[in-house]
């Protein structure tokens, strides 16, 4: 037994250091980084919902009156130009008055002609024909009319003047509708706005113009980047926050979407290391480098933090690589292995 339980010691030893130049020496393996240059920001945060544009929906329908008989779309879904959104009947009040409207060009153009006739024989005067002439204007821009608003034809459909998504379907199959009714709302594609919430004290940071990372609250990989077009003056009574609007483009944000905008207020150039290379004690914060194949503990001072990265203020050796992972247990001088990728 006693024999078992120093072979796995032995075997645990091996697996957790190994010995450097043959003299005893523990080294650790870590995982390193380049210290890098980049522009790093301060960001306000604030959640809100997404939702079109202003001037950018259009509410769709017939300058008549019908019967919906097929309804091809729902809130929310991505259409293209051109897509049918619905089918429908006219209503058979709208049929009736475009035959009766044809019916009475057919008839005007029947008697300009027998007045035609009869004034080349001199049995009817140049007045009356005038008159016959006009009775088929008439009767012909009424039938015209008619065939605007489309009366003339007994089964139609709703298209799509552009792509966008649907904001709302305000009827169902065989719903009866009235000429002029909304029947579905669209909103375009290309640009879309966000309302976000921010508290008051935070909303003095921001103007228009700064740049916005909005993602999904239920999917944070679904970003998309906005700029800020307007700050609320007032705090808003019901949520007791300031609101600021963003607007943005793309469309892998609908409309109705809860969503979180980080707002980038101040902004600066700066050497950074990811979060986790920066460690801290009693001393304050420090990281580790690696020289020579050994941990060099160096102390540093802090800036901003953003994305997963950290403004390293004060100087450090800029050719040496930085420890990201495995620097809990390192130690000032202890020898290192560099994890290869």
């Amino acid at each position: 037994m006693n024999m078992r339980i120093l072979t796995a010691c032995l075997l645990l030893s091996l697996c957790n250091s190994t010995l450097a130049d043959g003299q005893g020496e523990v080294s650790a393996l870590v995982e390193t980084t380049a210290l890098r240059k980049m522009e790093l920001y301060s960001r306000v945060s604030g959640y809100g919902t997404v939702m079109p544009e202003l001037g950018t929906t259009m509410n769709l329908g017939f300058p008549k009156a019908g019967k919906i008989t097929r309804l091809f779309v729902s809130p929310g879904q991505k259409v293209g130009r051109g897509d049918t959104l619905l089918e429908i009947t006219t209503d058979p009040a709208g049929t009736l008055a475009y035959n009766q409207a044809e019916n009475g060009v057919v008839y005007a153009r029947g008697e300009l002609g027998r007045v035609k006739s009869l004034y080349a024989r001199q049995l009817a005067t140049r007045s009356q024909v005038d008159t016959a002439a006009k009775a088929l204007a008439d009767a012909e821009g009424a039938r015209n009319a008619q065939q605007a608003l489309g009366q003339g034809l007994r089964h139609d459909k709703l298209v799509s003047p552009f792509g966008g998504t649907v904001v709302s379907v305000s009827a169902a199959t065989g719903d009866r509708f009235l000429a002029g009714a909304n029947l579905v709302q669209l909103a375009r594609a290309d640009f879309l706005r966000a309302r976000l919430g921010i508290e008051p004290e935070d909303s003095r940071q921001i103007s228009p113009g700064m740049k916005v990372r909005l993602a999904s609250v239920f999917n944070p990989k679904n970003i998309v980047e906005g700029d800020v077009t307007q700050v609320a003056g007032q705090v808003d009574p019901q949520t007791q926050l300031v609101d600021v609007t963003v607007r943005f483009k793309g469309n892998t944000l609908l409309p109705g979407t809860k969503a979180r905008g980080d707002i980038a207020t101040i902004g600066h150039e700066a050497q950074a290391v990811p979060r986790q290379a920066v460690l801290s004690d009693g001393s304050g914060a420090y990281l580790f480098q690696v020289v020579n194949g050994k941990a060099k503990r160096v102390a540093i001072k802090t800036g901003l933090e953003d994305d997963g990265w950290i403004e390293v203020q004060s100087p450090i050796l800029a050719n040496a690589p930085v420890v990201t992972l495995g620097n809990y247990e390192l130690q000032d001088g202890m020898a290192v292995r560099e994890s290869k990728p």
